[in-house]
């Protein structure tokens, strides 16, 4: 009999523990769950503010300080593009003003129509544009700024040596650059004021530099 009741008594604690443990675990599982749906809420709630602060904000191509950068940008490009005609016109006037001495005799020293040398060529034609070049062409070519044969622009000075000597003995004008195929104006010794190319041999192999007096 005290068998039968030590049985019953031991069944019973081991049912109570087990329906204690199973409480327990329902209970955690209904607190996760309840701490899910919180997290779920703020989250929410997060992002609905940031969704309303978003659309308090002015969108960025209506503000008027991008407005006025815009306006600043248009005019600074337009700007640039108005300097850019004015130097091709005063580049273009000064080739012209060169052409007009086109078949004149070559004279060392000479800076008229009747006979001209290469740097008179050139001073003179600068001179008829209100631009002052020295009369050589040494100190013509210490003037302004270097640029490649590719880059070379009309107007440009061109410099060669064609003495024995290493310093510069004649210079030209470039008139026409088609891809690195340079087009010059110069007084000839030989053949008086005309237009050359730097691919011909004899310039090819004396040249030595390009300088920008028109910036």
């Amino acid at each position: 009999m005290r068998k039968i009741i030590f049985i019953v008594l031991v069944a019973f604690s081991f049912a109570s523990c087990k329906t204690n443990a199973i409480m327990i675990q329902n209970n955690e599982e209904i607190q996760d769950e309840a701490a899910g749906n919180y997290e779920i809420s703020l989250d929410v709630t997060y992002k609905d503010s940031l969704a309303k602060i978003k659309k308090t904000l002015p969108k960025p191509e209506k503000t008027v300080f991008l407005k006025k950068r815009l306006k600043e940008k248009e005019k600074a490009r337009f700007n640039d593009i108005v300097e850019d005609i004015d130097d091709f016109l005063i580049r273009a006037k000064i080739i012209d003003s060169a052409k007009v001495y086109v078949g004149t005799p070559y004279h060392y020293g000479g800076m008229s129509e009747k006979g001209i040398d290469c740097s008179a060529l050139i001073y003179r034609a600068y001179q008829k544009n209100d631009f002052s070049v020295p009369r050589t062409s040494i100190a013509q070519s210490e003037l302004g700024e270097k640029v490649k044969p590719k880059k070379a622009d009309i107007g440009d000075l061109i410099f060669f040596r064609t003495t024995r000597r290493k310093r510069i003995s004649h210079v030209g004008m470039v008139v026409e650059n088609y891809n690195g195929d340079i087009k010059f104006i110069h007084a000839s010794s030989s053949k008086g004021v005309m237009i050359s190319s730097l691919e011909e041999a004899y310039f090819k192999k004396r040249f030595v530099k390009i300088k920008r007096l028109i910036l």
